[in-house]
Order: structure tokens, then sequence, then C-alpha cells
């Protein structure tokens, strides 16, 4: 078999990914089915209601749009043969549910010919219906139980073609999730290791479980590399298609005789791909700081149960796994660098953007400064800078903390390499030295002060010089980290300040907000009580005018039953110019004021009802400012 036959086996075209929990229930529902035999088409009618769905759109639970709560079809003695086996490939305990259907399947020319089966109007008055029916509707209800709701009413009621998609996967989602599958194994299985450190009580045993250890997460190395590979493939394809047509534009605007429209075109355009192009390294470099995240958490694992079986035992027996704990701190300080510096590259970036969001803001004021009539925008534009700016500190102290970091886990990285060749120094110093058998005893002094005087021997020479080298970068680290200190204060007390004048600034808008507030609020009842006047007076006049419009002519005032002395009837309420006491005015005339004339109080012999007296209402000028004169006085008596 050559290499093109092993290509095609291995390659995934034409397949087909099946989801995992596709015929998983979210929801428990209650069906009922219905059987009954159809005599014209002898089949058997098979309808199947969701009676959870139903009771709910009784008492209005369910909305427009929800899903079928009814299915209905037609099924003769095969198709339903032919759908038991379908559920028997899903639960074998159906094998022997299924009933004997044999009496209503279509006769044939063999049983017409031997006689086997009874045939015509005869026969099916005899035939017992109900009996299978309701064998059929416990069968059904079995399978729902047994199969699961989905598989069955897929089986009996079949969806269109276009339904079909939705039982495949996404090959893409598929594999990523496949490998993330892989990456959680990975690191189920280096805990489960980790945690057996405790089982181990001797050092060749936990020798072997660091060995064991080690395999694993190079594993989990693996895994991850080929995870994150393939999730930064696409971003790395779109900065990479993003750079080329950038750069093909640009060579067009150098190159060609192009029109101011085609230009301005072109680069919107290439503006366009530098956006994606830079779009897309972001997302590489955030893909990048999850995978180095993911590597020196486990590592820091590793390290700390490492840290914690050396208190379990000696120096001599620790002496054996030393150098791992010093490999396993030199990894953890390596992979929580590359970290944060991936850490620093996403701050720095974020720095970046809100330097160019300021900027530009800053722009915008310059050339609305002139503008005297966006004094509120203006107002919100400084707000806005003036956020802009926290964030900006915020993200500076936040890189100041990365470059902390990166600081510390350098010196740790020069740390490690200076026990490593310290304890190869003690070593080598420790080491037995065997010399030869010296019978004269001034001989063996002289060979002894020698020896004392000699210098140390070239290995250790060279190991010194590197200590001596690590030691120096260690001190420039520290040079370093002072400087980062000072500038990080220094960060700090601006941030503090403009945290300050931003909470004097807000108080003071708060105070300013205040009274405009309370003017706003006096503004407004003031408004709402003219509007309540003027919508009094409004309905005033209208009843006025109304009453106008209806009642013209003559209007006839009752006397009270009692007569009223003078000096009553002459301080009535309206003023005597515009009411007339004479029966027989007409309108026409004008209204006019005539005492009457006093007589002699007589006595009567009985007491006489007084008259309706017809009273007349005009419209006169409203009555002069001076005040009345005053009644006249009684008569004598």
């Amino acid at each position: 078999m050559d290499s093109m036959e092993f290509d095609r086996l291995d390659s995934l075209e034409g397949w087909v990914a099946i989801k995992s929990d596709l015929f998983e229930e979210e929801e428990t529902f209650k069906l009922g089915f219905i059987v009954q035999w159809n005599v014209i088409e002898s089949k058997f009618a098979v309808t199947c209601h969701n009676r959870t769905l139903q009771r709910q759109k009784r008492k209005a639970e369910v909305s427009v749009g929800d899903p079928q709560m009814s299915w209905a079809g037609l099924f003769s003695v095969s198709d339903l043969k032919h759908i038991h086996q379908q559920f028997t490939c899903v639960a074998d305990v159906l094998g022997g549910c299924f009933l004997d259907l044999s009496e209503f399947e279509d006769s044939n020319i063999w049983d017409l010919l031997l006689l086997n089966r009874r045939s015509g109007p005869e026969d099916d008055s005899q035939r017992d219906f109900d009996a299978p029916c309701r064998k059929l509707e416990k069968y059904f209800s079995t399978a729902i139980d047994l199969c699961g709701r989905k598989i069955v009413l897929e089986t009996l009621f079949t969806q269109d073609e276009r339904d079909v998609e939705e039982y495949f996967e996404n090959l893409q989602e598929f594999k990523k999730k496949t490998m993330q599958e892989e990456m959680s194994r990975a690191k189920s299985h280096l805990r489960q290791l980790l945690q057996s450190h405790s089982s181990a009580d001797r050092m060749v045993a936990l020798l072997g479980t660091y060995e064991a250890e080690d395999e694993a997460y190079q594993d989990l190395v693996a895994v991850a590399t080929s995870f994150f590979q393939y999730l930064l493939q696409p971003f790395r394809d779109m900065r990479e298609l993003a750079c080329l047509y950038k750069i093909e534009i640009l060579k067009s605007l150098e190159f060609e005789d192009l029109g101011p429209k085609r230009i301005a075109a072109l680069e919107k355009e290439a503006e366009e791909w530098r956006m994606k192009a830079e779009d897309a390294a972001a997302s590489i470099q955030d893909i990048t700081v999850t995978y180095f995240a993911q590597t020196s958490k486990a590592l820091a694992g590793m390290l700390k149960q490492m840290e914690e079986d050396k208190r379990r035992f000696g120096p001599a027996a620790w002496a054996s796994a030393a150098p791992r704990l010093e490999k396993l701190r030199f990894l953890f300080a390596k992979e929580t660098l590359q970290h944060m510096r991936a850490t620093e590259m996403c701050l720095s970036r974020k720095k970046d953007t809100i330097k160019e969001r300021l900027e530009d803001l800053l722009r915008r004021d310059q050339n609305q400064r002139a503008d005297s009539r966006s004094a509120l925008g203006d107002g919100r534009q400084q707000d806005t800078v003036d956020q802009l700016e926290l964030q900006f500190y915020e993200t500076q102290l936040e890189l100041y903390d990365a470059k902390f970091e990166i600081l510390k886990n350098e010196e740790q990285l020069l740390v490690a390499q200076i026990e490593t060749l310290r304890r190869q120094v003690k070593e080598l110093k420790e080491e037995v030295v065997y010399y030869d058998v010296c019978e004269d005893q001034e001989e063996l002094q002289s060979m002894i002060h020698t020896g004392l005087q000699q210098a140390d021997s070239p290995l250790v020479s060279q190991l010194r010089r590197r200590l001596q080298s690590l030691e120096s970068k260690r001190g420039s680290i520290c040079s370093r980290r002072a400087y980062l200190r000072n500038k990080k204060d220094q960060c700090m007390e601006a941030h503090e300040q403009k945290q300050l004048a931003g909470k004097h600034s807000s108080i003071l808008f708060s105070q300013h907000h205040q009274v405009h507030l309370k003017r706003e609020k006096r503004r407004e009842e003031e408004q709402r009580r003219k509007l309540w006047v003027d919508q009094e007076r409004e309905k005033t006049l209208s009843r006025l005018r109304s009453f106008r419009e209806k009642r013209q002519g003559q209007y006839i005032l009752k006397t009270p039953q009692s007569r009223k002395s003078p000096s009553e009837v002459s301080c009535v309420s309206q003023p005597m110019s515009i009411i007339s006491l004479s029966p027989s005015a007409s309108p026409d005339e004008p209204s006019s004021i005539r005492p009457a004339p006093r007589r002699n109080k007589t006595p009567k012999p009985r007491k006489q009802q007084p008259k309706d007296i017809p009273v007349q209402i005009y419209s006169a000028p409203p009555p002069p400012s001076v005040p009345p004169p005053p009644p006249p006085p009684p008569p004598p008596p």
C-alpha cells in the first residue's frame, strides 16, 4: 500500500461527526399515544400528543413558536415491524414486547390459493381491533421509557432532510473539543500523580513517581502546544494576509498613477487591513498568554509538591532529588518569565490604545475649541479625557507590576543557576583526594604545605568566574528594580493626585448640579402653577360662554316665602345698576333704578304671599371704585 492510500485513509473527506449529546433530553415530557385501525387504508393510525405542553398551553404558559405538540401518521404492519427492529437496536429489551399482527397483514396470492386467510367485510366485522390498538399504545409508551423521546418520535414521524444537519457536528468545533478533552485528560493524569506523593514513603518510590510526573508534564506540554497552535493558526493566516494586501496597496499607491478618489479608497482599504493585522496580532498575544499561564500553573504545582516532599526526607536521602528540584525551579522561572513578558506585551498594547484615544480626543478638542456653542459637549469630552487618563495610569501601574514580576523571575533564574554552581563547587571541594604512601615525615609535611598553598583546580576557577558573572547580573537586576520602584512611586503619586482632582471636580459638579436642579425644579413648579391657572381660567370662561349661549332672555327668581325688610332688600350682593325690578321693562330700554315711595305701615288683616318678580340680568360695566352710598334710614314708626 503506497503513501497515497495511507493519506486517503487518514483523510476526513466524506466523513461526518455526530454529536455526542444528540439524544439527551433537557426536559421531560409526558407523551400519550392513540392507536386506531383505519379500515379504508388498512393501516394503523398512530397519533401522539405532548400532554405536558398541552397542559401548559391551557394554563397560558406556552407562547407562540413553541415546539410541536402533536404528531400523526399511518403505518402498515411491515412499517411497524421495521420500526420495531430499529427500536431493538437501541434497547434489546423491546425484542419480546412487540405483539403479533399477522392477522392485519395484507393478503397475497398464496393466501387466496391456500385459503389461509379470510378476506371480506364479514372478516372485518368479526375482527377485534381494540385490543391490538391498546397493546400498540402500551408498546410505544414502553419504547419511550427505554429508547427515549427523541428516538421514538424521529423514528415514527420522520422529519425533513434539512433537519438532518442538526445531528452533525462542525468539524472545526469537533477538533477543538477533542483537543480540549485531551488536554483535560493530561491535566487530570498529572494531578493524580501529584496527589500520589503522600503514599510514597521511600525515596526510591518517590523517584519513580518523579519520572512518571515528568513524562506526564511532557505529554501535557505536547497536547497544549498542538491545541494552542491550532487556535493560533487562523489569526496567523489573517495577519499574513492583511500584511500582504497592505503591501500590495502601498505599492499601487507608490508606483501607479491614480486619481484622487482611487487614492482615497486605497488608503482607506490599507487602513482597514492594518486594523485587521493589529487585531490578529492582539489575539495571538492573548492566546500566548493563556498558553504560558497553563504551563506555569502546572510547574507551580509540581514545584510546590516537591518542596513539601523535601520536608519529609533528610539531607542525605534528598541529595538524589536535589538536581530535579533545581531543574524545576529553573523551568518554573523560565515559563513564568515568558508568561509575564507576554502579559507585558498585552498591557503595552492596551496602554498604546488608550494613548491613541487620548490623542484623538485632544485633537478634536483643539478643533472645537473655537466653537462657543459646544460648551456641554466640551464638558462631556473633558470627562471622557479624565476617565481615559485614569485608565492610562491604572494600566501603567499594571505594567510596572508586570515588569517587577519579570525582574523577579529573571532573578529566580539567576538564583537557580547560582545555587547549582555553588553546589557543584562544594562537591568539588569536598571530593576526597588520595595520596601515595610517604615514608619520610618531613616530606609529608612539605606535601601538605604545598597542597595548602596550591590554587584551586581549573574547573573550580571556571565555576567561580561564572558565579561572579551571575552575581553581577543579579546586581544589575537589583538596580533596575530600584529604578522601576521610583518610577512606580511617581506614577502612583500622579495617579492619586489625579484621583483627588477628579473627586474634587465631581464634588463641585454635584454642588453646581444640585443648584441647577433646584432652579429647574422651581421653574417647573412655576410653569406647572401657571399652566394650572390658565386651565382653570379657560374652564371658567368656557362655562360662562356656554351659559350665555344657552340661557338667553328673561330669568325669574322666586322670592322667599317670608317678606324681607327694606334694610335686607337694600343689602343685596349684586349691584343695583344691573338689576331692574320693573315688570314692564323691555330688554331694549336702558336699565334704570327708581326708588320705591315710602308708605306708612298700616295693619293688614292677613299676610299676603309675595308674587313672583321678574328679574332681568344685563352685562354692565364693572362698578366704580367709589364705595356705594349708605342705605337710607328706616321709616319712622
